[in-house]
């Protein structure tokens, strides 16, 4: 390809990723005070400064946006957590910098019970379980790098324990969903510094070499 048409091409690349911050911007704000549901396109447009024909020319509905952020927002979350970890040379306080960083998602209430309401909009339609499942994989795979485990707890596991900890890791995940939601309704049982501890608590039992 000619050097002119490889630096117009960069130029393009560049325009589509400003455009697409922007748009995902827009999209988080307007998700987390709307929720997934009520989110109107045009409201996303609006607030990104574009047409809703913009929107479309990047993502295919509002389904297909939401994806889109959500990988965008795991990705930049995990993949800085990961550094974190391999950045320790000490393999034993590898698991309680995870163990922080995840009882720290509880602190973010708004984004966890938006995708306890997009879950359940996925749960009723096959094609966007579908979505959602291949989005799990997608990310586990991307933000992992080559084996986020054997990083994680310092040599690789054997087959039967890798499967435990994967199970117990997407347990962890669970109850963090389950714990943001019941603190919307129980905030005095349930104040976020205390969640921490309790999650914590729960780490250490469920989650150990």
């Amino acid at each position: 390809m000619p050097p002119s048409l490889q630096k117009e091409k960069n130029k393009h690349q560049v325009r589509t990723e400003e455009t697409q911050a922007k748009i995902l911007d827009a999209a988080e704000a307007i998700f987390s005070e709307q929720g997934f549901e009520k989110t109107q396109l045009e409201e996303v447009a609006a607030r990104a400064g574009y047409t809703r024909g913009a929107i479309y020319a990047h993502y295919s509905s509002k389904e297909d946006l939401f994806l889109a952020l959500m990988e965008h927002r795991v990705l930049t979350k995990f993949t800085a957590v990961r550094h974190v970890i391999e950045a320790e040379p000490d393999v034993s306080k590898r698991l309680g910098i995870f163990k922080r960083w995840l009882a720290a998602q509880l602190s973010d209430h708004s984004w966890g019970t938006l995708m306890l309401e997009f879950k359940l909009y996925a749960l009723r339609r096959p094609q966007s379980r579908e979505k959602l499942r291949h989005m799990y994989d997608l990310l586990l795979l991307r933000s992992s790098g080559d084996d986020f485990i054997a990083t994680l707890f310092g040599h690789d596991p054997n087959k039967a324990t890798r499967a435990a900890i994967e199970r117990r890791l997407a347990v962890m995940g669970a109850i963090v969903s389950a714990v943001i939601l019941e603190s919307h309704f129980r905030p005095k049982l349930l104040p976020r510094q205390q969640l921490k501890a309790v999650l914590e608590e729960l780490y250490d039992a469920l989650i150990h070499d």
